[in-house]
């Protein structure tokens, strides 16, 4: 029965609301089963579904949605193109606070979930997961069940207008069919704060976090309701919270501002800095995407405006640099090879090996770099590092092999020479170069 009410929710919105899904991800899979799930929810009657692997793309088409007053449910990645999407949520949240947003989390720690509900998120999806897991997780989002939904809405509404009276008369209701229900303390604890009755309200709002440890909202309304009034049981409660959701930067200053206030500057000092490194990544994340989304739409036509941006994200990521960033020294070095700068694309590749000093490939466009210099011999050794390294990363590779014949032939080193022309020329039987150097050769080495 639960799963057909869940099918109805669905149908209503794509069906007869004409509401679309709108899906930010590069994981095909997950994109196939979504399809899937709409589909068997509407049959064929129409694509309900836009998927894009970047954002920009996406955000356009919610923007459009928006604009034509198409109702959507957002799905989007934690991760996109390796860069966290968490500004994108905030920056969707901000523009369209009623748009529903579902997050798509691999394996992740319950502090990053509960940071998610506290930037806006509607609902939270851990892949892989199965067609009854969407469609109930969407039902959830697009229209939470039962009475007691109902209830909340009527409850907010009336202490919206100031009808105190009335939203403590539904809390009561609420309060009756779920005794514990942590929205009906909290409406509860709203409604006696806004009526100055501060201890009933902390009461409320404590009964409201006992019955749900991981629910945030009762404990932001306990760290606000002692703001000004007790600092330590304010700190308690940003602390408590602090713990289950780490990563709210500003939560962090306002623990610092506390220690400010009690003088208690060494305590300040380490919040302030989680803050700020917490804030430095997010932001790294999106200058690097940024920067590193024009480098490529550039690298073709202007190397040098490739160069000035790929340098940025570099700087930007600095000490934070890892494995993960060797293709960004890569796009670098061309971009320096495409000038004619070898030597500071050798200086480009130097660094990126303290960081990953076993990757064949940059050993071997470094080689690429001193040959552009006519260092033949420095580049022979960097050849010969990445081979061993790896002895095989030239044999998928017609233009590898070639460089690599061409140096160690200029070096006289016939034999490992006539090995990389003839993977070339079975890699391109075309290849007429390889051809000739083939017979030049074999009659050098006979």
């Amino acid at each position: 029965m639960a799963d057909k009410k869940y099918d109805s929710i669905l149908y209503d919105f794509f069906g007869k609301q004409n509401g679309v899904a709108v899906l930010l991800s590069e994981d095909h899979m997950f994109k196939k089963l979504l399809s899937s799930t709409i589909h068997k929810i509407l049959g064929s009657r129409r694509d309900c579904l836009w998927a894009f692997e970047n954002i920009q793309p996406g955000l356009k088409k919610i923007q459009e949605c928006q604009k034509n007053k198409i109702e959507c449910v957002v799905f989007v990645e934690r991760m996109i193109n390796d860069h966290p999407s968490t500004d994108t949520i905030i920056t969707l949240k901000q523009l369209l606070p009623d748009l529903r947003i579902i997050v798509l989390v691999g394996e992740t720690k319950r502090e990053n979930i509960a940071y998610f509900y506290e930037i806006g998120v509607n609902n939270v999806i851990s892949k892989p997961a199965s067609m009854n897991n969407i469609i109930e997780k969407m039902a959830f989002t697009l229209k939470p069940q039962g009475k007691l939904s109902e209830y909340m809405s009527i409850g907010k509404r009336f202490l919206a207008a100031g009808k105190l009276k009335e939203a403590l008369e539904v809390s009561d209701k609420i309060l009756s069919i779920k005794p514990d229900s942590p929205a009906g303390l909290m409406l509860r604890g709203d409604v006696f704060l806004r009526d100055g009755k501060h201890e009933d309200a902390v009461a409320s709002y404590m009964r409201a976090h006992e019955s749900s440890r991981l629910y945030l909202e009762p404990l932001k309304k306990l760290a606000a309701a002692y703001e000004g009034v007790d600092d330590e049981k304010q700190l308690e409660y940003l602390n408590k919270l602090d713990r289950l959701s780490p990563l709210n930067t500003e939560r962090k200053t306002s623990i610092g501002k506390v220690h400010v206030k009690r003088n208690n500057l060494q305590l300040a000092e380490k919040y302030f800095d989680q803050a700020i490194d917490v804030a430095t990544k997010e932001a790294m994340s999106l200058v690097s995407n940024v920067a590193q989304q024009i480098s490529e739409a550039v690298g073709q036509n202007s190397p040098q405006m490739s160069e000035k941006y790929l340098m940025k994200v570099i700087e930007t990521k600095g000490s934070s640099l890892t494995k993960d960033d060797i293709s960004l020294f890569n796009k670098l070095g061309i971009a320096f090879r495409s000038q004619g700068k070898w030597k500071e694309a050798i200086q480009n590749y130097t660094r990126a090996l303290t960081i990953s000093p076993d990757d064949e490939g940059l050993h071997y466009n470094m080689g690429m770099a001193y040959f552009d210099g006519k260092e033949k011999r420095e580049a022979a050794n960097c050849f010969r590092r990445a081979l061993e390294i790896n002895p095989e990363f030239y044999k998928l590779s017609e233009v590898a092999s070639m460089n690599l014949g061409t140096v160690f032939t200029d070096l006289k080193e016939h034999d490992q020479a006539l090995q990389f022309y003839e993977n070339a020329l079975k890699l391109n039987p075309d290849n007429k170069v390889a051809q000739r150097k083939i017979e030049s050769l074999k009659k050098v080495v006979a």
